[in-house]
């Protein structure tokens, strides 16, 4: 027998989520107040870090409802809802959202609306490559630095050099300038000093 629960985030002012029982009872869900499942957690916030959604998703079986409000709360961003409704898809769990109406958006033959939740998904991954790469060109054109900035000074890369020189291990110069060995061997290999890394 299919059960169901309810998980409000960003509830109204107040303890009792009373507007959003109102929406759900106007929306023809009958609302069992101990399937009841409220977080204030920030809209940004990533599902998985929503400790009370992901208890409820624990919680729930196979061939359970969970029924919320918006999109929004099953997660921060849109890649992360859709990766909440594979997750609840996996296991047998069925998902609606009021805004959607009465359509199962975790089912195995997806919806219209998660289809184009994937075609977002993959225009956002497409214009923020292209917007990086974009950015990128740019900086070079403009004689700008790119990658990641330099740890050490250039006196401070001298005097590593110096001292592998002298013998020293990369473990024991990293140590002593509170650095990683990957720092050191890249001083090591663009100076040409070839000392054994230990």
């Amino acid at each position: 027998m299919q059960r169901t629960y309810f998980y409000l985030n960003g509830v109204s002012e107040g303890f009792f989520p009373e507007q959003e029982v109102i929406r759900l009872d106007k929306a023809g869900y009958t609302v069992a107040l101990n399937r009841v499942a409220v977080e204030n957690a920030p809209p940004y916030l990533a599902a998985e870090n929503r400790a009370v959604l992901s208890a409820l998703i624990r919680r729930l079986s196979r061939g359970d409802l969970l029924v919320v409000l918006e999109l929004s709360s099953l997660g921060g961003s849109p890649s992360d809802v859709l990766s909440t409704l594979t997750k609840c898809r996996k296991e047998g769990i069925s998902v609606r959202c009021v805004e959607f109406g009465n359509v199962d958006l975790a089912s195995a033959s997806e919806p219209q609306a998660v289809k184009m939740l994937r075609a977002i998904v993959r225009m956002d991954t497409k214009t923020r490559s292209e917007r990086s790469s974009q950015g990128l060109k740019r900086a070079q054109l403009s004689g700008r630095p790119t990658g990641r900035p330099i740890s050490l000074s250039l006196k401070d890369r001298e005097r590593v050099i110096d001292l592998l020189d002298q013998g020293l291990t990369v473990s024991e110069i990293a140590r002593r300038f509170e650095t990683s060995r990957q720092t050191i061997m890249r001083i090591r290999a663009s100076s040409g000093a070839f000392v054994e890394a230990r």
